[in-house]
């Protein structure tokens, strides 16, 4: 089984060497538990390993994603972006589109075919999804973002696209967070513990540990203090 480096320092440890090549991983857990930056440093791992990456915003625009990992990291996504290595899907401008007609749900065709020409003719490298929770506010029945979900990762297996999802607890129901869990090959769980922010392997491909340990931000990124 070859295997994909998150980059996230101590995190492939936990994963035994890193995630399945073609595999599908959920992190989810509450808003503020650096999820969107372990998202992000997978994805920047994958560019500055020379692979096609896909990156599908539903929270910000290129702009304000580009700005964001400039500042708190120094990384610049304009040169990945320019050779073609680094594909960017707007799904927010969709929603601001959308934002003074509040009688009409999303048209889900509009999600799909952005998404999906992304994918087109993909093979190899890196997907990360920032973030489902959305999805459940603009469409209509939760049903389709289900559907949407399991679409993804057969295209990504097939290619052997590793993907990313982030989920935010509790944004949706109970019920949807457990078959995004159960759809997927690995489960990232985070969590506020007093003032420490902690993750853990919660299922895995691989034989695993069920402890939490630290999720530390620093200057270069994010990393995972083992807790022994």
């Amino acid at each position: 089984m070859k295997q994909v480096l998150t980059g996230v320092p101590g995190l492939d440890g936990l994963l035994n060497g890193g995630l399945a090549e073609g595999s599908a991983t959920v992190l989810v857990g509450p808003i503020g538990t650096l999820k969107s930056y372990v998202g992000q440093q997978f994805i920047y791992e994958g560019l500055k390993r020379h692979e096609p990456c896909i990156y599908i915003s539903t929270l910000q625009d290129l702009k304000d994603v580009e700005g964001q990992v400039r500042l708190n990291f120094g990384w610049d996504l304009k040169p990945y972006l320019q050779k073609g290595l680094l594909k960017f899907v707007d799904l927010y401008a969709l929603w601001a589109a959308k934002s003074l007609d509040i009688t009409r749900p999303l048209d889900a065709g509009q999600v799909v075919e952005r998404i999906f020409d992304a994918e087109e003719g993909a093979s190899g490298g890196r997907e990360l999804f920032h973030s489902l929770s959305p999805l459940f506010n603009f469409l209509e029945d939760e049903r389709i973002v289900l559907r949407l979900v399991h679409a993804v990762m057969a295209k990504a297996k097939k290619a052997g696209v590793t993907v990313l999802f982030l989920l935010d607890e509790g944004a949706q129901s109970r019920q949807v967070e457990e078959n995004i869990k159960s759809a997927c090959d690995y489960v990232l769980t985070t969590e506020i513990a007093g003032k420490d922010r902690r993750i853990r392997v919660t299922k895995s491909l691989t034989r695993h540990e069920l402890e939490w340990h630290n999720l530390i931000l620093t200057d270069k990124g994010v990393k995972v203090e083992v807790i022994l």
